[in-house]
């Protein structure tokens, strides 16, 4: 079982709002998945079977305000449209629906992710039956990074969280990377 272990390239972009870190992800057989990370979150990546996608978790340096998590996914059937915007939409779309009976909204209301050469799709919903301690709201997506496919789920406390602004910030220049 091949570990994903962040890289740390030692390039650190100054942003307005925080200091931004460039980390790669080895992606077994697939290069790597460059992140653009605010240098105060902190970061696991964990692979737990090989049937299973590896996985990045990143959360803030204090607090529990959100928690991010990003599977990465790559063909393994040989579908050409396989991390195409067309397909991320379905994806998405129908992973939406099946939330709906959980949620507050009524209808998935899809929003377009895109990057520089990345597009996909994500949707936020308002939990109707949290308790006191959990996260209230959750935005689900994915996006195509040139063979990989990034499915991810940010929980958040704040409806409109400046670390969701931040993560989508992220995801949308995303590279993969040969090794």
């Amino acid at each position: 079982m091949l570990n994903l272990v962040a890289v740390f390239l030692g390039a650190t972009i100054a942003s307005a709002a925080a200091p931004i870190t460039i980390r790669k992800y080895p992606i077994p057989d697939h290069g790597a998945l460059e992140l653009n990370v605010p240098t105060s979150w902190k970061v696991k990546a964990h692979n737990p079977t090989e049937d299973l996608p590896p996985t990045i978790i990143f959360t803030p340096a204090k607090g529990k305000d959100f928690e991010l998590a990003i599977s990465v996914m790559w063909n393994k059937t040989g579908d050409p449209g396989f991390s195409k915007q067309d397909r991320v939409r379905t994806l998405v779309e129908k992973d939406g629906q099946k939330l709906l009976s959980k949620t507050v909204e009524t209808n998935i209301a899809l929003r377009e992710i895109k990057g520089v050469s990345n597009t996909g799709y994500y949707f936020s919903v308002t939990d109707k039956a949290s308790n006191p301690g959990e996260y209230r709201y959750m935005t689900r997506g994915g996006i195509g990074v040139a063979t990989l496919l990034l499915s991810f789920t940010i929980l958040h406390r704040v409806k409109d969280s400046e670390s969701v602004k931040k993560a989508l910030s992220m995801l949308r220049e995303a590279k993969q990377s040969p090794n």
